[in-house]
């Protein structure tokens, strides 16, 4: 979920799903929008589920509208009935008022415990490599700062990409998806040339 605009799929990558988890919500980095972006929340009332799905779409998450429509209502029905969406659904603009990304600002279960979560991260293929994705991540993580301690991410391994950049924010393995868990970390750790396995005793 929610970072495939860093990467294509490849098959010579082999997939493995991890989970990655910021400790503490101090000193996020941030980084400006090129002039002339802007980041809007959703909108009542408004054509923002289908743009949302055609981001996603465009990003590769998912292959068909009705996929689209699917995991919209699965991740945002409930946001949508008391409002939250309005608050934690984020859109990337361009200066012509395009919308070409979104991420959220989620809320995750996590042993028991309400957690900040980061979702749904994507940015439409023409607009990938345009120093945009690191602006969209940090406001994010900045407005996720502001209810919780922690955060939380689903990924994958062919997502490598995205997994190096969540580390430059200072995201570390965690073990709360122990399958593969080593085999998962010691792949990532040769393609981000990181060592990654390094911050397995900070885990949760």
């Amino acid at each position: 979920m929610a970072d495939n605009y860093l990467h294509k799929s490849t098959d010579e990558i082999k997939y493995f799903s991890m989970k990655m988890f910021r400790p503490n919500m101090d000193s996020i980095p941030s980084y400006p929008l090129p002039p002339g972006y802007s980041f809007q929340l959703y909108k009542k009332d408004s054509n923002d589920d289908e743009k949302w799905i055609d981001i996603c779409k465009a990003a590769g998450e998912f292959k068909t509208k009705e996929q689209g429509m699917e995991m919209f209502e699965k991740y945002f029905g409930e946001y949508k009935k008391n409002d939250l969406i309005s608050k934690r659904l984020y859109f990337l603009v361009n200066p012509d008022g395009k919308y070409i990304g979104t991420a959220t600002a989620g809320i995750d279960q996590i042993n028991g415990k309400e957690e900040g979560s980061l979702w749904w991260v994507s940015i439409i293929p023409e607009y990938q490599g345009k120093k945009l994705a690191k602006p969209l991540v940090s406001y994010v993580l900045h407005k996720i700062a502001e209810y919780s301690n922690v955060c939380y991410l689903d990924s994958q391994t062919t997502s490598w990409r995205a997994i190096n950049m969540y580390a430059d924010f200072n995201f570390v393995p965690s073990i709360l998806k122990p399958d593969n868990f080593e085999d998962a970390w010691q792949l990532l750790s040769k393609l981000c040339n990181r060592n990654f396995l390094n911050d397995i005793d900070q885990t949760d």
